[in-house]
């Protein structure tokens, strides 16, 4: 998307960057400004951008939110079939129209002292049953039904770009949201920043 509007961007890898943030937040919020926080103090000449993203169960109460991969004990890793596994077994009793979830993501910009954050919410539902189509580390991929696109997560994803411009999810629309302020940041840079 950003590519589009000729903005250069660079990945931690592309700059010999391995850092692992540890996600200590409480929030989307929290966890998205603290991996900008740790960035943009390992490299000064860039705009950051972070984000964090959780899917929210609404006949769980909001789970898993933040914590997918520690879901069933919010110690242990699981891995992305146990992901799938735990998830419909939590929700076994849940009938067909009252398996509402959304996916949220929150982005946030860093540079200089400046810190600001957008979020992006793509509504759908849970499947009683996985469709076969597995995406490694995005366990929901093939669980979460988008009832507007008549589409699952991962076969949105699974598109060519040319085809994905009108399927915006939750990512695509934090972006969105906070293009105006990246390309303010960048304009207001004397050229040598980056994203």
């Amino acid at each position: 998307m950003l590519t589009a509007y000729n903005i250069n961007i660079v990945s931690p890898k592309d700059l010999w960057l391995d850092i692992d943030v540890e996600e200590t937040g409480s929030s989307l919020e929290e966890n998205s400004i603290l991996k900008a926080k740790t960035y943009l103090h390992a490299i000064k000449n860039y705009i950051v951008m972070a984000d964090d993203t959780g899917l929210e169960i609404e006949a769980l109460n909001g789970e898993p939110g933040i914590h997918a991969r520690r879901w069933r004990d919010g110690k242990t890793r699981m891995t992305d079939q146990e992901v799938i596994d735990y998830c419909l077994y939590k929700m076994k009793n849940v009938p067909k129209g009252k398996r509402s979830a959304r996916f949220r993501t929150v982005i946030t910009l860093a540079s200089g002292s400046e810190i600001k954050t957008f979020d992006g919410i793509l509504e759908g539902e849970i499947l009683q049953k996985p469709i076969p189509l597995r995406i490694e580390g995005v366990p929901f991929e093939s669980l979460f039904y988008i009832p507007k696109w008549k589409l699952v997560l991962g076969e949105v994803h699974q598109m060519p770009v040319e085809k994905r411009q009108k399927f915006l999810t939750h990512r695509e629309l934090a972006v969105t949201k906070a293009l105006p302020s990246i390309k303010k940041l960048l304009s207001l840079t004397s050229g040598d920043k980056q994203l």
